[in-house]
């Protein structure tokens, strides 16, 4: 049986209970209830065949009449797939009783139970998970899953959900709540979210980029189908088969790369924060916003903040309500003192000496030693103009990376290695497809060679990093047929 940690899942949605749920909504048709039926049946274990998907999130309960049936009905199934060697995983939520749940599935032969909000003590493997906001963090166990997240994309106005205050284009992206799990535990993420229910094609390519946007912030996405592809291969179609391959081809090449996922974060603006309720709100939209203006961070939990040292950082943002505990407060003013930039709540203080911003900003911003005070004149309760602000006060000057030419708007992570030997630019771009010209991209370091790293390449490309036309760094020129992810692996 897999190790679940290491486990590639999938939503296995299917029997009784996804019958009972989904025949609740509207446009659920007979062959929807067909195709459920179908993936209960041991035999749709074959479209599974050579595809990295080892671990099947199964419904097992939802505290519906339909569970005692679904668990009943699923016995085949789950025999079927320990005899490929596929873990088995019970999806218990909403009212379900948990412990007459861990119960069946102990029965039943389950590698494991994922219980949402699940506080209780078992021998049983349970892999908790919990809205975003409401994450179980330190709950026993290698695993956590977490849901309310979005399906990663570039939304344009007048087509669905309207744009935000970025204007065109609006990103949706889980990157930055991985990153920010990562810093306050090192268990694996398992992140949770669906395609479109309609109104949309997916493509292979959009299968990829969700793959990806997890996959690069050190996350796991449990796949989840929607319903014409999953009524594809369960009737054996070519070309759903082949979308299949690709979610496969794009868990495949991170999984080759696993070292990577020891890597952290390189950023310039240190987030600090306790990231729970309120705080949760705005410090949390923070690193939303700033992912997707390509403003580099480091996630800092308060709780683990004084032992973090803030070496690298340009600047940090304090945003929560109240104020911090006298040791971090000095932590953070010392960084200010010795050149860094402190931006924080109206409740700070008044230290230092007003200076020009030398722009119109919500901050009231000072001199203090060496660096500088943005302490805000109100509340911080609009994320986005933070973010804003902080871009232009800690300045381009200051960016790690840019990415010149790009044919759609994505996200940039920029992290090294544990020994510091190597440098790891990740590339996203959320218009999902192959880029339609050459890109470049600029570090600030200079560097002689790279490896340029792509799915579905059989090997990295070299590449020569040149002198930059700007007065220092180096540029990397990636090629057209590189597709919308790529990874740049620097030796320093």
């Amino acid at each position: 049986m897999v190790l679940l940690p290491n486990a590639v899942p999938m939503r296995w949605v299917s029997g009784p209970l996804e019958i009972a749920r989904r025949g609740k909504t509207d446009g659920f048709t007979p062959q929807h209830k067909q195709t459920l039926e179908r993936f209960h049946d041991p035999a749709s274990l074959d479209i599974l065949k050579d595809s990295p998907i080892d671990c099947l999130a199964l419904s097992w309960a939802a505290g519906l009449p339909e569970d005692a049936a679904q668990q009943k009905s699923a016995a085949p199934l789950v025999a079927a797939a320990r005899q490929r060697n596929l873990a088995v995983v019970g999806w218990v939520e909403g009212a379900a009783d948990h412990a007459a749940a861990i119960a069946s599935a102990r029965a039943a032969g389950l590698a494991a139970v994922a219980i949402q909000d699940f506080k209780g003590q078992t021998d049983f493997p349970v892999i908790p998970w919990g809205e975003r906001d409401k994450m179980p963090w330190d709950a026993p166990g290698p695993l956590l899953a977490a849901s309310g997240n979005v399906w990663p994309g570039v939304t344009m106005p007048g087509f669905g959900d309207s744009a935000g205050p970025t204007s065109v284009p609006w990103l949706d992206s889980n990157g930055w709540f991985a990153q920010m799990a990562l810093a306050r535990t090192q268990k694996r993420l398992w992140l949770m979210f669906d395609p479109p229910a309609k109104g949309r094609v997916v493509t292979a390519a959009n299968y990829q980029t969700a793959v990806c946007d997890s996959e690069i912030a050190g996350g796991r996405w449990v796949i989840s189908l929607d319903d014409t592809l999953r009524a594809g291969l369960i009737d054996g179609n070519a070309p759903a088969r082949e979308t299949l391959q690709q979610i496969g081809a794009a868990i495949a090449f991170f999984d080759k790369h696993a070292g990577w996922r020891t890597f952290h974060s390189r950023g310039v603006l240190g987030v600090v924060s306790d990231f729970t309720g309120a705080d949760y709100d705005v410090s949390g939209e923070i690193l939303n916003l700033a992912a997707r203006r390509n403003l580099q961070f480091r996630v800092i939990w308060k709780s683990q903040a004084l032992a973090q040292p803030f070496t690298g950082l340009k600047a940090l943002i304090y945003a929560d309500k109240t104020p911090p505990e006298a040791p971090l407060r000095r932590q953070m003013m010392d960084f200010a003192q010795q050149g860094g930039l402190l931006i924080t709540g109206p409740k700070w203080g008044s230290e230092g000496s007003p200076a020009d911003p030398g722009f119109d900003t919500q901050f009231a911003v000072r001199t203090f030693g060496k660096g500088r005070l943005a302490v805000a004149k109100d509340e911080l309760t609009d994320a986005y103009q933070v973010v804003v602000d902080a871009q232009v006060l800690v300045s381009h000057a200051n960016d790690l990376v840019k990415v010149y030419n790009s044919s759609s708007s994505g996200c940039t992570l920029v992290m090294g290695s544990p020994d510091g030997k190597r440098t790891l630019v990740q590339v996203l771009a959320f218009a999902a497809g192959r880029g339609s010209s050459a890109r470049t991209v600029w570090v600030r370091e200079k560097y002689r060679a790279a490896s340029l790293w792509s799915i579905g390449a059989s090997a990295p490309l070299p590449i020569e990093p040149a002198p930059a036309d700007e007065y220092f760094g180096v540029e990397c020129r990636i090629p057209a047929a590189v597709p919308g992810h790529f990874a740049l692996e620097f030796e320093v």
